[in-house]
């Protein structure tokens, strides 16, 4: 009978075996049930410790099984965060998303309020309840301008700190970390950490974490982007398809051709009135029809 400490002194002093012996017996069951997608990983959160490798490769594991389940971005962007508030030890973590509202940019919480032991409906933001940040104010503003990692140490003494969501929330902001999320060289969202728990600012090791987790982020995000502008060129092509259909059943008449291509369309010319010049070939002189909404 081999007790532990002698396999374990053979298999120290036999790497080559060692090595044989798990990738033929261990790994590919080691592998199989990290994917299973019932597993959960196997890290306690309760109280805030420094992360063994094991522990970290449950994580990553736990990650990768949920956006090989999960086809819904904002709860797997939901669960990174919730990891990534406990490898930071931030009191919270929250989503804005980039978009462009009436031809102007601005960035509107999608995920708020995350940490360790966060519910998800909890932290979604319904869209009657968002928080608006126009791109020229705030730290998430100034990091989506810039598009650049910044992690302000003491909010009191960084200029593009502003205090109207600790105001509404009751809260009170010391240091932050955000980072923008990008799809090339496009701007798709920001993600941000509140207050470290137990040290005076986030440091740079905070940082390397943050950055090495995002590419999770970046991969779930840009499925999404990509996603919502099929949709878009999806729904654009069979509204012109429509428009089409329509303005081929008064083939007869011009007048009402272009008024039924045009009222079909006039959300992409982004006008409130337009106008159609005709030239009459007999005359020599233009007829002018118009429509207008008010």
């Amino acid at each position: 009978m081999v007790d532990a400490a002698a396999a374990t002194q053979f298999l120290d002093a036999n790497p080559k075996f060692a090595k044989e012996f798990y990738d033929a017996n261990l790994r590919p069951k080691v592998i199989s049930d990290l994917l299973n997608s019932s597993r959960k990983a196997a890290v306690d959160t309760r109280t805030y410790h420094a992360l063994s490798r094991v522990e970290e490769s449950e994580i990553m594991f736990d990650l990768v099984r949920d956006i090989q389940d999960n086809l819904q971005m904002e709860k797997a962007v939901f669960n990174l965060m919730r990891h990534l508030s406990f490898l930071l030890r931030a009191d919270r973590m929250s989503l804005f998303m980039y978009r462009q509202r009436n031809g102007v940019a601005e960035l509107a919480t999608r995920l708020f309020n995350v940490h360790k032991d966060s519910v998800y409906e909890d932290c979604l933001v319904a869209p009657d309840s968002e928080i608006v940040y126009p791109l020229d104010m705030g730290i998430v503003g100034h990091v989506a301008t810039t598009k650049k990692m910044v992690n302000v140490k003491d909010v009191t003494q960084d200029s593009h700190f502003s205090s109207f969501v600790d105001e509404l929330t009751e809260f009170s902001t010391k240091n932050i970390l955000a980072v923008p999320i990008m799809n090339g060289k496009d701007m798709v969202a920001v993600m941000m950490a509140v207050n470290k728990l137990d040290e005076p600012h986030f440091s740079q090791k905070d940082e390397e974490t943050l950055n090495k987790y995002l590419n999770f982020a970046n991969l779930l995000l840009r499925v999404f982007h990509l996603s919502y502008l099929h949709s878009c060129e999806t729904r654009r092509g069979q509204v012109l398809l429509w428009s089409a259909s329509k303005v081929f059943e008064e083939i007869t008449d011009i007048e009402r051709q272009f008024h039924k291509a045009l009222y079909t369309v006039r959300a992409f010319l982004n006008c409130d009135r337009y106008s159609v010049g005709l030239l009459d070939m007999t005359k020599t002189k233009v007829t002018v029809w118009g429509v207008c909404w008010t």
